[in-house]
């Protein structure tokens, strides 16, 4: 016998999920839109292969992008109201999906820079990341479509 989570509780953490990455990806996206690449950028890629190949700026600006889509498809799901149980909750796993790949992103230029511990930091949020999509999944509304 499965026992489903009160309404309530439902919508309050999916919202929660939607609202952290919404804020997670807003921030961190615009203010790179705002403030432009920083001055260590380049002093800190220097010494690797993204120096070159694509470049500071091509490397920077593809990262912002990453956050700005993932940021968007959060904005997204928020506005469709998916937290409200009433949908299956497509554009908030994407957001959650995208966010792999951002902190992937994140991650590999720390392991480049060796820059461990800020490494193990985006390993555990792509954990965390993951952890967030299961608890989607078992809270998302089951059509007849998909039931078994």
């Amino acid at each position: 016998m499965v026992v489903s989570p009160p309404l309530w509780l439902r919508v309050l953490t999916l919202l929660a999920v939607n609202l952290l990455h919404l804020m997670i990806w807003g921030f961190a996206g615009i203010s790179k839109v705002r403030d432009g690449m920083p001055v260590w950028f380049p002093e800190k890629f220097g010494g690797t292969f993204l120096g070159k190949f694509p470049g500071f700026a091509a490397t920077f600006w593809f990262l912002t992008a990453s956050e700005l889509a993932v940021f968007a498809l959060s904005l997204l799901a928020l506005i469709r109201g998916e937290f409200l149980g009433r949908r299956h909750p497509t554009l908030l796993l994407a957001t959650l999906a995208g966010s792999l790949f951002v902190f992937l992103e994140l991650g590999f230029g720390q392991w480049l820079t060796n820059e461990f511990t800020g490494a193990f930091q985006q390993f555990v949020y792509f954990g965390l990341t993951l952890l967030a999509i299961h608890t989607v999944l078992a809270l998302a509304p089951v059509s007849s479509a998909t039931r078994r």
